[in-house]
């Protein structure tokens, strides 16, 4: 249950830092600059824990496809985020 309801709530607070990140000039953005980052770094954190938990689920091996299904949603976020992370941080 936690994998589930950790891809669906990383993966809805991504969507929402895109559409603020896309709404407009900064000026008249409704989420400025820390509200971005903080977006960012709890959307981060909540998927790598549901990672974590999807992960120890499919090590206990009584995994379904639904657990293996969210595995792969948020090992795509997360892939997304530290790719962000890595070009922001290097300019790769």
């Amino acid at each position: 249950m936690i994998p589930v309801l950790s891809a669906v709530t990383s993966w809805l607070l991504a969507i929402f830092l895109v559409v603020q990140l896309l709404s407009g000039t900064f000026d008249e953005r409704s989420c400025q600059t820390t509200c971005v980052n903080t977006v960012f770094w709890i959307s981060f954190a909540v998927a790598a824990l549901g990672m974590i938990f999807s992960a120890s689920i499919l090590f206990s091996r009584k995994s379904g496809w639904i657990n293996n299904l969210c595995l792969l949603a948020l090992l795509g976020l997360c892939g997304i985020y530290v790719a962000t992370i890595l070009i922001g941080t290097f300019g790769i």
